[in-house]
């Protein structure tokens, strides 16, 4: 036990103190919560311009300034403050204000406004979009004024209908199907634990690879037995990966509730939170049946480069659920996505796929995870067989049909 501790602890410090692995776990994640936190406290939350018709405007640095040609604005809303937007005599006397700096921008307000529908505004500065993106003020204050007044009526025709949705699910059903993100969403949790159990079992490999290529296998058997070396390698390295994958999850799970104060897709998109228990437990069965088959294939071939052409042929079941992506999102309880999201090979990526897409009745990640549990046994203890210290001394040029063989074989 004390020297399957040790290769724990080298395999853990060897990884987790590489630059890379530290960029990639930590730096990248990072980087983006913070873009998204300055982007979301930039953009001031999810405020949309019918919040602005029932609070009053604050003061900023500089008021605006208008025109009234045909004297149409007779009161300015209760929620405009009348400091902010100031009536000029002409525009003469707006245009030498506006050059002054004493306003922002200024209105020319046509007499015939209510027929042409149309006012002009002056800007210091050009902008192709917009001036300050304030306009709506003018125009909200030119619609009370149309109607005499009434800013009831002024917003019940800005905002015509308020719609209550009713929803038959459970609350963690509730996902809007309309919603872009219900698509996406589940689109990159199925790359996410693709790509990082592929990248964990794959160190699996490339560990195992290296040391038989440096003869630093040699070194290591001499004190140490085959069991407890693929052990503390598969326990190790498993650690290692649960680390990004905790760290992304956490961080990815935190953007999206984030993105919620800035974009309204992504508050109106529930993702349940048992989903990061669920993606920590199938992270860990998936990459305990591959990382397996990756030591296996590790003992039997001479080098990495030889492994490679192996490689392919392990992750098959892994790639399935890429091709049936659009399957697993959309129809996410057909009989084909129930399938393959319960086959212990392909489960750790379907079954996550439709835990994000959908509610899934419960019994049904949790007998995938009990049939993973069985195979991923099944799998160490079989392939706990190829790690003998003249398997993985030998020097013997690798086959595809050897790995197989030597799998299969009863001892």
């Amino acid at each position: 036990m004390k020297k399957t501790f040790l290769v724990i602890k080298t395999e853990v410090i060897n990884t987790v103190s590489r630059p890379s692995f530290l960029i990639i776990t930590f730096g990248l994640p990072l980087i983006a919560f913070i873009l998204m936190n300055v982007f979301t406290n930039a953009s001031g939350g999810t405020e949309a311009i019918g919040d602005f018709f029932t609070s009053p405007v604050q003061i900023q640095d500089i008021p605006q300034g208008y025109v009234d040609e045909g004297n149409f604005i007779k009161t300015l809303p209760s929620n405009i403050d009348p400091d902010y937007l100031v009536a000029f005599p002409d525009e003469k006397t707006g245009r030498d204000a506006l050059e002054s700096g004493e306003i922002s921008n200024l209105y020319l307000i046509p007499e015939d406004v209510v027929d042409s529908g149309e006012y002009t505004v002056i800007s210091p500065n050009f902008s192709p979009v917009s001036s300050n993106g304030e306009e709506w003020m003018m125009e909200w204050t030119l619609l009370v004024n149309m109607l005499n007044g009434d800013e009831q009526l002024a917003s019940q025709i800005e905002n015509p209908m308020m719609v209550n949705p009713v929803s038959l699910a459970t609350p963690d059903e509730d996902v809007s199907e309309y919603n872009p993100l219900s698509y996406w969403i589940p689109y990159g949790i199925t790359m996410f634990f693709y790509f990082v159990i592929l990248g964990s079992a794959s160190m699996m490999l490339n560990s195992i690879g290296k040391e038989k290529q440096n003869r630093v296998i040699e070194v290591l058997l001499l004190s140490t037995n085959p069991t407890q070396l693929i052990s503390g390698k598969l326990i190790g390295l498993g650690l290692v990966g649960l680390l990004q994958t905790v760290v992304y999850i956490g961080i990815g799970y935190s953007l999206l509730k984030i993105s919620g104060r800035s974009f309204e897709m992504a508050a109106n998109f529930n993702l349940p939170p048992e989903i990061i228990f669920w993606g920590i437990l199938y992270f860990i069965l998936g990459y305990a049946m591959y990382a397996s088959l990756m030591a296996g294939l590790g003992a039997l071939a001479p080098n990495t480069r030889e492994a490679s052409q192996m490689t392919f042929y392990l992750i098959i079941p892994l790639i399935v659920p890429l091709f049936f992506i659009a399957t697993l999102i959309n129809d996410p309880n057909s009989t084909i996505s129930m399938a393959i999201s319960l086959f212990p090979l392909t489960a750790p990526v379907a079954m996550m796929t439709r835990i994000a897409a959908t509610a899934v009745p419960w019994w049904q990640p949790v007998t995938a995870a009990v049939l993973m549990l069985i195979t991923a046994y099944l799998i160490v203890i079989t392939v706990s067989k190829l790690f003998r210290a003249q398997t993985l001394l030998s020097g013997s040029d690798f086959k595809p049909a050897m790995f197989f063989k030597a799998l299969f074989a009863k001892s």
